[in-house]
C-alpha cells in the first residue's frame, strides 16, 4: 500500500509530539506526586506511613496512622498527562486528578449516610443503594442527593463540619461496615493545599467528628 507524502508527513509529526509530551507529563505527574504527599505528611502529623504506587505515575496509595483513627487511607489518582491520546477524552468527561480519603472509625458509626454533589456524570458506585432513602437538599448554598439509612438531619452537621471546605467535595460518606469517614475531592494542581489541609482538619477535630457520625 503506498502512503501519500501528506499522510507520511502527518504520521511522523504525530509521532513527534507524542514523543515530546510523554516525558513532559511524566515529569508533571512525578512533580504533583510528591507535592501531594508532602502536603499530607505536613498536614496529617503521621506517626508512620506507607506508599504504594498506582501504576508508574498515575498516582498513589498513602496509609497514614495518626491519632484519632484507626487509620487513613489516602488515594491520589492522576490523569494520564503522559498520553497525549487519552488526555483529552478525560476532560470532555469532566475527569480531574482525585483525592479519595477513608477515616477508619474507632467507634462504629449510627448509620450509612452520603452526601454527593449533583453533576451529570457524579453517580458514585454505592453497594447498598437499593437499602437507602433519598433527599434532595441545599447545603453550603450547593444542590446534593443525601443518602440515608434512618434519618437525613446528619447531612447538615456534616456539610457545617466541612464549612468553607464543603465545595471541594464530589461524595462524602459514612459507611457501617467498615466503619468508614469517606471523602472524594476532585483536586486541581492549583487547590492541593486546600484538600491536603481539609484532610488535616478532618483528623485534627477526629472527637467533633464522632459526635456527629
Amino acid at each position: 500500500m503506498r502512503v501519500s507524502g501528506e499522510l507520511f508527513g502527518a504520521l511522523i509529526g504525530a509521532s513527534l509530539i507524542l514523543t515530546v509530551l510523554y516525558p513532559v507529563g511524566h515529569r508533571r505527574n512525578l512533580r504533583l506526586a510528591k507535592e501531594m504527599s508532602g502536603l499530607l505528611e505536613r498536614e496529617l502529623e503521621p506517626l508512620d506511613q506507607e506508599y504504594t504506587w498506582l501504576g508508574g505515575v498515575m498516582g498513589f496509595t498513602g496509609e497514614f496512622k495518626v491519632p484519632g483513627f484507626k487509620k487513613v487511607m489516602v488515594v491520589y489518582r492522576l490523569l494520564p498527562r503522559q498520553s497525549a491520546l487519552w488526555l483529552p477524552f478525560h476532560f470532555l468527561t469532566g475527569d480531574r486528578d482525585t483525592v479519595q480519603a477513608l477515616f477508619y472509625l474507632d467507634a462504629p458509626p449510627r448509620q450509612e449516610i452520603h452526601l454527593v454533589k449533583g453533576g451529570l456524570f457524579n453517580n458514585p458506585r454505592i453497594y447498598n443503594l437499593a437499602s437507602l432513602k433519598e433527599e434532595r437538599m441545599r447545603l453550603g448554598g450547593r444542590k446534593f442527593k443525601v443518602l440515608f439509612e434512618k434519618d437525613p438531619h446528619p447531612a447538615e452537621r456534616l456539610a457545617d463540619f466541612l464549612g468553607e471546605a464543603l465545595p471541594l467535595v464530589r461524595h462524602l460518606a459514612v459507611t457501617k461496615e467498615k466503619g468508614v469517614f469517606y471523602l472524594e475531592l476532585p483536586l486541581p494542581p492549583s487547590r492541593l493545599k486546600e484538600g491536603a489541609s481539609l484532610l488535616g482538619r478532618v483528623v485534627r477535630e477526629a472527637p467533633a467528628l464522632e459526635k456527629i457520625v
